[in-house]
């Protein structure tokens, strides 16, 4: 229960600041404009707050927060009087109605510039995609992947964490042929080319998961693999050399390098430790003495890094932001096609309760990952009003390209009967996304 409450809250939180700007990209381009707004609301139905701005705006706050509208002056929707006509809607010449509507996607996408540009300025640690043993059978398996293979490309593309990989491979999603990976197994520091045969690559569609449906998985646990010694330290003069796996330490077994640090703080003496070690596929055993460093009592050695620091200058920022934003667009309208022509099943939408799970989820994670989730979202949200169909954004554009190639407006039960086709496919698109969503639960 305090999960679900959780969820909702950033739910909410998250859908309140897409919606606001969303809205508030068609309020600004309309007062810009010369458009009389009439109502500036954040959801549908009841009001629950209230307020008449200095401007004449009437601001709301509504009960259903599944969305915002922004009223402004409109014949069409009732009686205006002479002296304001002019400030209305319906009046404006065409290119200004089409700034009106398209200013609604646009802030969105403008958002979703500000906050990656604020994600990679506060900088973040981003696990490298070092994988786990692939599930037995897997594509990944089959192909030659192996525990410890860091991915560094994939089809060419570089990759610096496992967000970039789930992008890379979320694009060739519905495709056949091959994904070309090119690896680096940190534990002999060798690189291979690696190919992934994905022809018969099918995805969970009650839980989509491009990793886990290949037989990748995150490494779990940092391997008790020396990845450098202190030079000074006392594994270095015993005889220890990088790329040897710690085996046992005097009685302890070794799994993991937690296993070597919790054995370690039970050190209090400079007491020889039995260390016995693989090396190139043969054991062998040192006696290392502890040295002490202010309070602990250390071997020496250090493992590879599953976690790199990433962050940029202003203007660093500000050119990823950039980039991320086009990339994240392109491979969201890549992703549409693939929809609409089949090539992804409708069993892999999301809906709200998905995009509760995702808001929570990143929430806990932290700020910097909040703004990277508020950001996919938000593109996504501008380019589904984008989308062609009567009742979005997308639909008033394609009303206003017939008018421009007819000389003049489609008639009134056209664009009723537009509006109607538009509100079942949308609904039906909802009614799709929530099924899939009590399906997951």
């Amino acid at each position: 229960m305090i999960e679900f409450l959780y969820n909702l809250v950033f739910f909410l939180v998250a859908l309140g600041i897409l919606v606001t700007f969303h809205e508030w990209g068609h309020f600004y381009a309309a007062r810009k404009l010369g458009v009389k707004v009439l109502r500036f609301s954040v959801g549908f139905g009841k009001p629950l707050w209230r307020r008449v701005g200095k401007d004449g705006v009437e601001y709301v706050v509504a009960g259903i927060p599944l969305g915002g509208y922004v009223k402004m002056l409109d014949e069409r929707e009732g009686n205006v009087a002479e002296s304001e006509r002019s400030q209305a809607f319906n009046r404006q010449a065409l290119w200004k109605r089409n700034v009106i509507v398209f200013a609604g996607p646009l802030a969105n996408f403008v958002l979703a510039l500000v906050v990656y540009w604020l994600m990679f300025f506060s900088g973040t640690w981003v696990m490298k995609p070092i994988v786990a043993e692939p599930l037995a059978g897997s594509i990944a398996q089959t192909a030659g992947v192996q525990r410890n293979d860091q991915i560094l490309k994939v089809d060419g593309q570089s990759v610096n964490g496992w967000n970039d990989v789930v992008w890379a491979l979320v694009e060739r999603l519905g495709e056949s042929g091959q994904i070309d990976l090119e690896v680096l197994d940190w534990s002999n520091n060798q690189t291979k080319s690696l190919k992934l045969d994905i022809s018969d690559w099918k995805v969970d569609d009650r839980r989509p998961d491009p990793l886990a449906s290949l037989g990748l998985t995150q490494i779990d646990a940092i391997d008790p693999l020396v990845y450098e010694l202190d030079p000074n330290g006392a594994a270095q003069q015993a005889g220890i050399k990088p790329r040897d796996r710690i085996l046992q330490l005097n009685d302890t077994k070794i799994s993991s390098f937690r296993d070597v640090q919790g054995f370690m703080q039970a050190v209090q003496s400079d007491q020889a430790i039995s260390v016995k070690v693989n090396r190139d596929g043969q054991e062998q055993e040192f006696q290392v003495y502890p040295r002490q460093v202010e309070q602990n009592w250390l071997l020496g050695i250090k493992v590879y890094s599953y976690f790199e620091y990433e962050s940029a200058g202003f203007i660093g920022s500000f050119k990823l932001a950039v980039n991320k934003t086009a990339e994240v667009i392109a491979l969201t309208g890549t992703m549409f096609k693939k929809l609409i022509v089949g090539e992804v099943s409708t069993k892999s939408l999301g809906g709200p309760l998905s995009i509760a799970e995702g808001a929570g989820s990143s929430a806990r994670g932290g700020w910097v990952y909040f703004l990277g989730f508020l950001g996919i979202i938000s593109v996504n949200l501008g380019l589904i009003n984008l989308l062609p169909v009567p009742m979005l954004d997308g639909g008033h554009l394609l009303f206003n390209a017939i008018e421009w190639l007819k000389g003049k407006p489609l008639s009134d039960e056209a664009q009723e009967y537009g509006l109607r086709i538009g509100m079942v496919l949308v609904l039906g698109l909802m009614a799709i996304a929530l099924f899939n969503d009590i399906a997951r639960l």
